[in-house]
């Protein structure tokens, strides 16, 4: 009978009804022998029914995987590759792993425009010219790597990246 009772609990969590808080509470109430009474279906009442709101996650590894491709918006409309990143950063930032990622991008973001004005400034000595085909380089190679990493679930910072923001790094997860 536990085993039915449980089946019909991971029934009710799969499709959404209950979580999953709730079905290792009722689960540990069964494997103890309480009785435990589980949600029914709300008789449907085709006039005054509401439909229940979509409610749509996403894996934090997604997002900070597309937090990190988003420097490539600069290059569409200029400055937004360092918006985007930074509103969708803090619009998350309660959430530690993004909140760790977000460093990670701001890091880079902050090191690169750093890297771009010396650049710049040595253009007058020539050096500066290949100095910036070497940061769009590793500005696109980095930025690849840190999403592949991202969507992996590491937390990394880009190499070269000056530390503004501390972040702990993480290994394979």
């Amino acid at each position: 009978m536990n085993l039915e009772q449980i089946e019909k609990l991971n029934e009710l969590k799969e499709k959404g009804m209950i979580t999953e808080e709730e079905f290792q509470r009722a689960k540990e109430k069964i494997l103890a022998g309480e009785a435990v009474s589980t949600p029914q279906a709300a008789p449907q009442v085709a006039a005054v029914s509401t439909p229940k709101p979509i409610e749509i996650k996403t894996n934090n590894f997604d997002y900070a995987m597309i937090m990190h491709f988003t420097q490539f918006a600069s290059w569409l409309i200029p400055f937004l590759g360092i918006i985007i990143p930074l509103i969708m950063w803090q619009s998350r930032k309660e959430d530690p792993y993004i909140d760790q990622q977000g460093k990670v991008v701001m890091n880079w973001l902050f090191s690169s425009i750093i890297y771009g004005f010396v650049s710049i400034i040595l253009c007058f000595i020539l050096i500066g010219f290949v100095l910036l085909i070497a940061l769009f380089i590793c500005s696109v190679v980095f930025t690849i790597m840190g999403a592949i990493n991202a969507n992996k679930g590491i937390v990394k910072n880009y190499p070269l990246s000056i530390k503004f923001f501390d972040v702990t790094e993480t290994t394979q997860v």
